[in-house]
């Protein structure tokens, strides 16, 4: 796992979550905005997966790759998931959605570095 590319997932991922929770406080639906930060998100995720297992393939990372490899391949769903919910509810529970899916791709960022590094918390 490359450390650079997972603290600009998480700063992406925050200023995205920034971004949709002032859309919901305003009252409006998600809109085309919210598209493309969720796919610079997926596209930095996808970057993150390849890279994560080429270092496994390499035999770099955590002894036990299952949970990582497992985290690394969820976390792909995230952003396409909370993008189809945003357009399907058009209030301004869409960008709520986007900010709950924004910090569940930050929280789970930080947990895979720690299942990378070994570092239990």
């Amino acid at each position: 796992m490359t450390t650079t590319l997972g603290y600009a997932i998480i700063a992406v991922s925050l200023l995205a979550a920034a971004y949709s929770l002032w859309t919901a406080w305003r009252d409006q639906a998600m809109q085309v905005p919210h598209l493309v930060a969720l796919g610079v998100l997926e596209v930095l995720l996808v970057t993150q997966a390849v890279v994560g297992f080429l270092k496994l393939s390499g035999g770099e990372g955590p002894h036990s790759s299952a949970t990582f490899v497992g985290y690394l391949l969820a976390i792909l769903l995230i952003p396409p998931a909370g993008a189809g919910w945003g357009l399907l509810e058009r209030s301004r529970y869409g960008p709520g959605v986007i900010v709950v899916a924004c910090l569940a791709v930050a929280i789970m960022i930080v947990r895979m570095n720690q299942i990378w590094t070994g570092t239990h918390a």
